[in-house]
């Protein structure tokens, strides 16, 4: 029978999987080469890195990563053995819109037009920016890998320093013709307008975290909003304290988005098996259908109070800043207990404002 090894936090990991194959459960974080004896599939989550140091001695045939990201996996390596390898890219990305939309709304930036800046605009970067532009904001997309025939709002990067909110979503790049690796630094923070806000539920070492603390320390013209840190777990608690929010790396973590990981990485290795697509159909639909059930219907007179009623920002700075004496291992726990968070498209919204059902409707609600 196949062995699978999955992290412990993948959501319904050992009730789906077990659908392929014999399936055991483990911190993602602690994982080692001897808990990978004899497994032929593993399923990981961004904390673990899966490299020659992990994998170099086992018999591996497929690694599922239930993450839009693959910076944690070397995928050189594992092209090198042969071994399969799938991520699961766009999968929290409603979640992360979610995350942007309720910041704006917690911090009163929703009321009046402004120009936004979208750094990365891949699975994720690109749905942050149809909502915003859904919404009527005007749009810059700063990413050197698309065309204007990708996305009609392409800038130059240098578009951020004319912009009121900033919005990081671009993966760890370490090397080639556009790193992302400190790609804010002292130099480009100076630049940024005053008064502008800025956002990262992206990756946390692309904004230079000390070049950051220390333009805060001298400055207050600059908001800023931080879900993802430079050398997580390990983030500094002193910039925690100068920011608006601070979060441990959830912003995707809707249960929606959490659930695609899983059955995005599920189809993969289900169809690697030679499953067919409608074997794999039914076993996602079934699980679906058992866990999403249906959400309240919400009222609300305007956009700001209807998204907080969904995701209360402040709920996961305030557990943050209570956790901040016992990093880096709270940093993990407060990830492994994130409470349940439903997307906007659980819920329904009454409402007597039509311009505001409209809007709903855009970013996904159910109108009733």
């Amino acid at each position: 029978m196949l062995k699978i090894l999955a992290d412990e936090n993948i959501p319904f990991a050992k009730e789906l999987f077990s659908e392929l194959g014999d399936v055991s459960l483990k911190a993602g974080r602690t994982m080692n080469a001897d808990d990978l004896i004899g497994v032929d599939a593993l399923l990981v989550r961004s904390v673990t890195k899966v490299n020659q140091n992990l994998i170099g001695a086992t018999d591996l045939k497929f690694v599922g990563t239930c993450t839009i990201g693959t910076d944690h996996l070397d995928k050189t390596y594992l092209e090198s053995r042969g071994i399969a390898y799938s991520a699961a890219p766009g999968c929290n990305a409603l979640g992360v819109v979610q995350y942007v939309l309720c910041a704006l709304a917690a911090l009163d930036r929703l009321r009046s037009p402004a120009k936004v800046a979208i750094i990365g605009c891949g699975n994720v970067g690109s749905r942050v920016w149809q909502a915003l532009k859904n919404l009527g904001m005007d749009c810059y997309c700063i990413d050197p890998h698309l065309s204007k025939d990708n996305v009609e709002d392409l800038a130059p990067f240098e578009a951020i320093y004319d912009c009121d909110i900033i919005c990081m979503h671009t993966p760890r790049i370490r090397d080639g013709a556009y790193p992302t690796e400190n790609l804010l630094g002292s130099e480009q923070l100076k630049q940024l307008k005053a008064g502008a806000l800025l956002i990262n539920a992206g990756r946390g070492e692309c904004i230079d975290n000390r070049a950051l603390l220390s333009y805060l320390q001298q400055h207050s013209d600059l908001d800023v909003v931080l879900d993802v840190w430079a050398d997580e777990p390990n983030m500094l608690p002193e910039l925690f304290s100068l920011v608006k929010f601070g979060s441990p790396h959830i912003a995707g973590y809707s249960f929606e988005g959490k659930v695609n990981g899983t059955t995005m990485i599920f189809a993969k290795l289900a169809a690697e098996l030679g499953k067919s697509e409608a074997w794999i159909s039914q076993r996602i639909d079934a699980l679906r259908k058992e866990k999403f059930g249906s959400g309240p219907a919400l009222q609300a007179d305007d956009l700001q109070r209807l998204l907080v009623q969904t995701y209360d920002i402040n709920r996961d700075h305030q557990a943050l800043a209570q956790a901040l004496t016992e990093l880096p291992q709270s940093f993990d726990l407060l990830r492994k207990h994130y409470p349940q968070r439903r997307e906007f498209s659980h819920f329904s919204v009454r409402s007597a404002d039509g311009a505001l059902l409209k809007k709903a409707t855009k970013l996904g609600f159910t109108n009733v």
